[in-house]
């Protein structure tokens, strides 16, 4: 009997985000005991953010992370660019190099107040300038394949629809209407791929970007530009020439709009103390990075920068949820059939197996969104809201800042855990006793995945495909 099997973790890295997912098919029975006799389909692998401010603790989790993805990563998601998320990109692409990126999409004013915030911070580096630059040439130049940038999201951005058991047949075999990442190279064996479902963007693209194709019958490499709601879902066939069927996992990305007056009047200060006029983005970038690379000329910027953002610009960071597209099945439901159910462990090494749950869990990982404001908030609750029964695990915006957290966030009936990836006893983050403290009111298990080995959280769900 085929099962898909996914194991996620946290990993302990310190202050920063280091988030794998190993999504497998196996041949074996779901039922909680591991057995010799397993025999791995096929298995993709994803991160979640790459990065942390404690290189040892980092590279210890890369090595095992290596080890347990045979050395590759089929999608990196990267919610921003702070430095505590993405200072081990480079290490990933040399250990387990990422095939496809998806990264928020920033105009050139996004990709600026990064490169400011860094000059601010005093950390700010070739590699950052160069981002700015020519961000496609940055991610390309770094051994991944394909680049997609997403979108903010609208109102009419929506995940893609639940049913009760998404197993039946998708497509024509013939069509080949999806992106095919993987598949068995017998003839007759069982195959299996992690499709990609993209959306085409929302308007023109600036800056000579390519728009993303949905109908696309082919991989496809380079950079494209996607709305909101693109999503990747496992899929399967029973044997070769066998309807593509959708497998009941899903990796949904999502990028919360932001609409921020300072921002406005800040591009009005900008234009006016560097003499630019009108809205070509093409002039606009290279206008600023010829002062940039001016010590003088940056300093300007950054005053500049620090007069309309006194706290820092924290605002665009993508979200990612992984987990059932299925929705929760119920003791009156006829879809509820044992063999279909999800079972998920959660094992931490201090309590062994902590639970087993014929529940499927969802884990929504929030990077430093800002979520605080309810402006803000509000789309990305909206958009999340399909899998209010499902969303069990959230990471806390910006490590548990207080300066991100809303009570709101915690919504979801569904959720019973709550991580702070950072190191409390250094301080390291904005009152985060204060949010720790509403999410435990709440109801709500917390806990802080420091750099201890012992902090590691890592949750498993299996389910039968047969």
């Amino acid at each position: 009997m085929r099962h898909a099997k996914i194991r996620r973790t946290q990993h302990p890295v310190g202050h920063g985000g280091f988030h794998s997912g190993l999504i497998s098919t196996v041949e074996g029975s779901p039922n909680g005991a591991r057995s010799t006799n397993e025999r791995p389909v096929a298995s993709f692998s994803y991160v979640y953010d790459c990065g942390s401010e404690r290189g040892d603790a980092f590279n210890s989790e890369m090595s095992l992370y290596r080890a347990a993805s045979d050395g590759k990563t089929d999608v990196l998601f990267v919610s921003h660019l702070h430095a505590d998320h993405i200072n081990g990109i480079d290490r990933l692409q040399a250990m387990a190099p990422a095939k496809t990126v998806i990264v928020p999409y920033l105009d050139v004013v996004e990709r600026l107040l990064f490169v400011l915030s860094d000059f601010e911070q005093g950390a700010v580096s070739r590699s950052s300038l160069d981002y700015f630059e020519n961000p496609v040439a940055w991610w390309l130049g770094r051994a991944a394949e394909r680049v997609i940038f997403l979108q903010q999201g609208r109102p009419d951005d929506i995940p893609p629809p639940r049913g009760a058991e998404p197993d039946g047949p998708i497509d024509d075999p013939s069509a080949g209407r999806r992106i095919r990442l993987d598949d068995a190279p017998s003839k007759g064996l069982p195959a299996n791929r992690l499709a990609t479902y993209l959306r085409a963007p929302h308007g023109p693209i600036a800056e000579n970007f390519t728009s993303a194709d949905p109908a696309a019958r082919e991989t496809e490499s380079g950079a494209f530009v996607a709305a909101s709601g693109s999503h990747f879902q496992l899929e399967w066939q029973a044997f070769t020439g066998d309807a593509w069927r959708s497998g009941d996992w899903v990796l949904l990305p999502y990028v919360h709009p932001v609409d921020d007056p300072a921002r406005k009047r800040f591009i009005k200060d900008l234009k006016k103390a560097i003499g630019f006029r009108g809205n070509d983005e093409v002039k606009l970038a290279r206008s600023l990075l010829e002062r940039l690379r001016s010590i003088e000329s940056a300093k300007q910027l950054v005053e500049i920068y620090s007069r309309h953002f006194a706290g820092g610009h924290n605002a665009i960071s993508m979200s990612l949820y992984s987990g059932p597209l299925s929705q929760r099945a119920d003791g009156s439901s006829r879809h509820a059939r044992p063999s279909r159910q999800w079972r998920s462990s959660l094992e931490e090494p201090s309590y062994a197996r902590l639970f087993w749950s014929d529940d499927g869990i969802g884990w929504l990982g929030t990077g430093d969104a800002a979520l605080r404001q309810e402006k803000w908030r509000q789309p990305w609750r909206t958009f999340f809201e399909a899998f209010d029964d499902r969303i069990a695990i959230m990471t806390l915006p910006h490590h548990g800042s207080a300066n991100n957290f809303h009570p709101d966030i915690l919504g979801f009936r569904g959720l019973r855990f709550a991580l702070a990836t950072t190191v409390e006893a250094r301080n390291r983050v904005s009152r985060l006793r204060e949010t720790l403290g509403a999410v435990e009111l709440a109801g709500i298990h917390t806990r802080v995945i420091d750099d201890g080995r012992l902090s590691r959280f890592t949750v498993t769900c299996e389910r039968s495909m047969a």
